[in-house]
């Protein structure tokens, strides 16, 4: 199940509610916090629950708003965003559940372009936000800037939210990679790292409300990334001692005309740096890396232009599960969670029966 990272369906079942569904990653988070700002600026008696979860495919998405459905009422002053992950299978929305409330997809994914939508009935009422060259959290303060002309508290908080937004962009696009050596690149840079430091080693909750509850300070932009600077300095030592692991446990594995390096025990939160780190050593000539995890998932990173954004996308149609992502950036689930976790108790009672 995803996790709920805020709840105040219990304020008044009168008020407007706004139902925010969030990729758990960093992006996702602050995409989420910009969202929940500015809906709480325009009426601050609107109710929400936000929820994220790191599991972006389709069966978890119609899990989550099952959940969603069952336990709130959803009529026409209502809105639902759908941030940085797909919007629910045709199949889910064809059941009219959210035919009468306002749906908004920002997303940037390659395989979750509007244009796959565009010809099913179930999907008018969905507003679509899509743009492949930045990240869902850039989309989304854009999507909002049309309110910084109405008020000065608005632009305000635009501005105030901006560079943690363009922190985010360059690091979940991958841009980070192309500054330069200048004094404001180099801090760009930083703070994109730092970005991705923090949320791995606080988590999707802890890290959601360090940004959310700061938001009210005069100097919030220099207290977030001072903040994320410190955890960045643990967060290195930390992946030297997991790339040394990497190394030892990747393989290789020929795919069609690319060399392919597997790794398994890896955890997703480190994928994209590793990956980073295994392209970049010379030692190594992978053209794909594949991460294997115990969750049943495969996350694919590649370098140059091979897209493996379609290979995820085929991969998970060939086992029955939704795949998709970036160009360079793909996964998919490959076995069912519950599955694994059913095997592994069965193991575990037989041998405690045993002993």
């Amino acid at each position: 199940m995803a996790d709920i990272l805020c709840d105040t369906r219990y304020k008044s079942n009168d008020c407007s509610k706004v139902i925010i569904f969030t990729h758990g990653d960093a992006d996702g988070l602050v995409a989420a916090m910009i969202v929940k700002l500015f809906e709480e600026m325009q009426d601050k008696n609107k109710t929400f629950l936000i929820m994220s979860s790191m599991d972006v495919t389709l069966d978890q998405t119609d899990k989550t708003f099952n959940y969603i459905c069952n336990y709130t009422s959803l009529g026409k002053r209502d809105k639902v965003y759908i941030l940085d992950r797909p919007i629910p299978s045709v199949e889910w929305l064809k059941m009219q559940y959210l035919a009468y409330t306002n749906v908004i997809n920002i997303d940037h994914h390659l395989t979750n372009q509007p244009s796959l939508y565009e010809k099913e009935d179930c999907c008018k009422n969905i507003t679509f936000i899509w743009d492949d060259k930045v990240s869902a959290a850039h989309l989304t303060l854009e999507y909002f800037k049309i309110l910084v002309t109405e008020n000065e508290k608005y632009k305000k908080l635009y501005e105030k939210l901006k560079p943690l937004t363009e922190a985010t962009s360059l690091w979940d696009t991958f841009q980070w990679k192309n500054l330069g050596s200048s004094q404001e690149e180099i801090l760009l840079r930083k703070r994109a790292l730092s970005i991705n430091s923090a949320e791995k080693i606080l988590g999707s909750d802890a890290f959601y409300r360090f940004i959310v509850t700061r938001v009210n300070s005069e100097k919030y932009t220099e207290e977030v990334f001072s903040y994320f600077s410190l955890l960045d300095e643990a967060y290195n030592m930390k992946m030297d001692t997991l790339y040394n692991f990497t190394k030892r446990v990747i393989y290789n594995f020929p795919f069609k005309r690319y060399k392919m390096g597997i790794v398994y025990g890896v955890d997703g939160d480190y994928q994209s740096l590793m990956a980073d780190r295994i392209f970049m050593d010379k030692k190594f000539d992978y053209d794909i890396v594949a991460f294997l995890n115990v969750y049943g998932t495969v996350s694919f990173r590649s370098k140059g232009d091979i897209d493996v954004s379609e290979v995820a996308r085929e991969l998970g149609e060939i086992v029955g599960f939704s795949g998709g992502g970036h160009k360079n950036a793909a996964g998919c689930r490959i076995y069912d969670r519950d599955e694994i976790k059913k095997k592994l108790i069965e193991t575990f009672e037989k041998a405690m029966s045993n002993l």
